[in-house]
């Protein structure tokens, strides 16, 4: 199953931080998770970083996978399906949703119900030591996924609760949103591996620091270079500033902070529904191992929401996704990271777990985890 190779991966991470050499204590930012939500993904969302920026003529070439199960709905449809529906597992039909709708007229409407998964390439390129140029692009996957019975054996086994998911088909995608008179239904999951949006950043980091703090700021824009029919991207033109701040809080730890706000396009997937603007704020503290083999990272990022003008429903509150990381040096050019994601802040309106790897290689300039 899903999580328990994911288990195996981060205990073979430990070992391969047990045998690697120590290498000297540095900030290497937080781990750079998106989003996890799946419309989200479909914008210029923070990718989360630290203050630095490469060396003169260095590129980093990163490979990561962000894998994530998530089953949301509005209270309305969580009420009505546990009042009324008898024992056992069905799909949520259009006339269901119609029943609903008129037990509770007025009310804004919506479920999601699938697994996503998100191939991304990152590129950065160091113009000169303090500017530095990135690129970015993905691969989308989105269906009914595997982990359903794991998590709801999760649940089960330390009496949490599984919010109406022993009513629902495991393993299966659906999505429905009603806002006002604008409704969108598809029962099935889009075609796998779809070319996702690219983002281009230009990053200036400061020359000196202040009281001990490095700040930079960025500025992206992507394109509508995806799929959008199988929601692969948005379809339209998004633009983002960023704010980094970094400060060491001791010999072996470091705070990093970030602030983004995000002009959102448009949604081409989702016609006649709006979108609105969002702000980003991240904060993360990663600490070195005494033996300075294992970088662990703790990390929040808080997310207005894509559709706070377009609805009244729990889906316009802003996200939090909390996760823990750890990180790597396998040799002093190569980083290998690991972070699980849980939504323990919110239910309704934030994916229930999600799991990230990546792999960093350096090409030039001087080694970075030397």
């Amino acid at each position: 199953m899903a999580i328990s190779r994911f288990s195996r991966l981060f205990l073979a991470l430990l070992l391969l931080g047990a045998v690697s050499q120590p290498v000297p204590a540095q900030e290497l930012g937080p781990v750079a998770v998106r989003n996890q939500l799946p419309f989200d993904q479909l914008f210029l969302g923070l990718t989360p970083e630290g203050a630095s920026t490469i060396g003169r003529g260095a590129l980093q070439a990163t490979l990561a996978l962000s894998w994530s199960n998530t089953f949301i709905m509005s209270p309305e449809i969580h009420g009505w399906v546990a009042e009324n529906r008898a024992p056992g597992r069905r799909e949520l039909t259009p006339d269901e949703i119609d029943r609903i709708a008129a037990a509770y007229p007025g009310h804004d409407l919506y479920f999601f119900d699938g697994e996503m998964a998100r191939w991304g390439l990152r590129l950065a390129y160091g113009l000169t030591d303090t500017l530095q140029l990135t690129l970015d692009t993905s691969v989308h996957s989105r269906g009914g996924g595997f982990a359903d019975h794991t998590i709801e054996s999760f649940h089960n086994a330390l009496d949490l609760g599984n919010a109406n998911r022993e009513l629902f088909p495991q393993n299966r995608f659906q999505v429905f949103m009603r806002f006002g008179d604008r409704q969108f239904f598809r029962d099935g999951a889009p075609a796998n591996n779809v070319l996702g949006d690219t983002s281009v950043e230009l990053k200036l980091r400061s020359r000196g620091r202040w009281h001990g703090w490095q700040g930079a700021a960025a500025a992206a824009i992507k394109g509508p270079t995806g799929n959008v029919r199988n929601f692969g991207g948005s379809g339209e033109w998004d633009a983002q500033v960023v704010g980094y701040a970094s400060r060491a809080t001791g010999s072996a730890s470091a705070l990093h902070l970030d602030l983004a706000y995000t002009w959102l396009g448009g949604i081409d997937n989702l016609p006649g529904f709006e979108v609105s603007h969002i702000w980003t704020a991240m904060a993360a503290w990663e600490i070195w191992s005494p033996h300075r083999k294992l970088n662990w990272v703790f990390q929040g990022t808080f997310t207005t929401s894509v559709f706070s003008g377009a609805t009244i429903s729990d889906l316009s509150d802003a996200s939090w996704l909390l996760m823990a990381g750890l990180r790597v040096p396998v040799d002093a050019r190569d980083l290998l990271t690991f972070a699980f994601i849980e939504n323990i802040v919110q239910y309704d309106n934030s994916t229930d777990v999600a799991l990230h790897i990546s792999y960093r290689h350096t090409f030039g300039g001087k080694d970075p985890y030397p």
